[in-house]
């Protein structure tokens, strides 16, 4: 899941603007994930299956979150002075960024398990740990919004990057290679170790899907010190690295599970290609995301927290319908859902974002962003 934060570019000498690429991209990840889990409660409640097998597929659109956020977390931090004020402020704005929205999707959750809770799939270890669940403390334990395990990986890789604030420039990069080193060691020594050696919440530090975050920091690094004569090659390249990455998944039949490192190299790279040919090709007006995408990226998180609890009640709700063909359940349940996900962003997260940054919550005015004509 993602930081969604509207905040997305910073270059020396300019104002920060919003890639809008970026947005369409983020509209793709969350579009993924709505497709896996549609596919997941269709075959639940027994409508006519639309969706196929293989849309499993929509697990990489986490991959794809976390590698957008590796990005954005570098292309904003580039100008970003070595203080404490700013690492504690890039910290709360990461908090408001996250939490508020949460904390209401979470609590929408829980009223509806609390007076209803035949209308939601939960089982009983999904209510075990409510304080850890409500602070997105890291456990191994079902969460009472299922997706927001997500959420716990990007908060470390903000944790992270506070750190990384308060060093001087120069040494940002190399502080990130060694947290990759740290990283590929843990996959080395913890990821099959017995707990006593290596307890779980420890190699939660050095999960697989981390090195995403890298991939992601990486793309932006490119992006700012490079410039690329053909972009399209690079975007053609992402492209054939995915089809290939779902090619090997249909045919392996693999489960894409988070902890197995191999996704990272299905879907994590690929989506790291995918993104710099993007990120290229707008900055040099070569294409741009059509204006509904951007739209629902813009809504990527607000969607992302909502959709699985709204297409659980939706199918319950239409199969209670007389006149409804459950061939038609599927595509209604779906817009509705993004329907409802674009709703909650106008109408609850901007709100709550407003509120909580105050005259600081708009870090960046909402216009195109170029980029830097030339490397520096």
């Amino acid at each position: 899941m993602t930081s969604n934060s509207p905040a997305l570019g910073a270059v020396a000498g300019t104002r920060m603007h919003q890639i809008l690429n970026v947005q369409g991209l983020r509209a793709l990840a969350v579009l993924l994930v709505v497709f896996l889990h549609l596919r997941d409660l269709e075959r639940v409640h027994r409508v006519d299956a639309l969706l196929p097998v293989w849309a499993d597929i929509g697990h990489s659109g986490v991959d794809l979150f976390f590698v957008i956020s590796g990005f954005i977390m570098v292309v904003i931090a580039r100008e970003q002075s070595a203080t404490m004020r700013t690492a504690a402020r890039f910290l709360y704005h990461r908090w408001a960024r996250i939490y508020p929205a949460y904390w209401f999707w979470f609590l929408v959750t829980l009223a509806i398990y609390l007076t209803a809770p035949a209308w939601l799939r939960l089982s009983p270890n999904q209510l075990d740990q409510l304080v850890a669940s409500f602070f997105l403390i890291p456990t191994w334990t079902a969460q009472l919004v299922p997706v927001s395990w997500t959420l716990k990986y990007e908060l470390y890789f903000y944790l992270v990057f506070s750190v990384i604030i308060l060093l001087p420039p120069g040494w940002r990069a190399r502080v990130l290679l060694l947290w990759g080193v740290y990283l590929l060691l843990g996959q080395a020594v913890c990821y099959e170790a017995p707990d006593i050696l290596c307890h779980k919440t420890w190699f939660l530090t050095m999960h697989p899907l981390a090195f995403e975050f890298l991939f992601g920091a990486a793309v932006a690094w490119l992006y700012l010190h490079q410039r690329i004569a053909h972009p399209v090659r690079i975007l053609a390249l992402g492209l054939l690295m995915f089809a290939g990455g779902l090619t090997f998944f249909i045919w392996s039949g693999i489960h894409l599970d988070a902890n197995i490192w191999y996704r990272v190299l299905l879907f994590g790279l690929p989506a790291a290609v995918l993104l710099w040919g993007l990120v290229e090709m707008e900055r040099q007006d070569a294409l741009l995301m059509p204006t509904w995408l951007v739209a629902i990226g813009n809504a990527s998180y607000s969607i992302y927290l909502s959709h699985l609890v709204l297409i659980e009640l939706l199918f319950r709700a239409l199969s209670k319908q007389d006149g409804i063909p459950t061939v038609a359940a599927t595509p209604l349940v779906c817009m509705l859902a993004l329907g409802i996900g674009i709703l909650a962003y106008q109408r609850v997260e901007r709100p709550l974002l407003a509120l909580t940054r105050g005259r600081h919550g708009a870090l960046v005015p909402w216009r195109r962003f170029t980029g830097p004509r030339s490397p520096s």
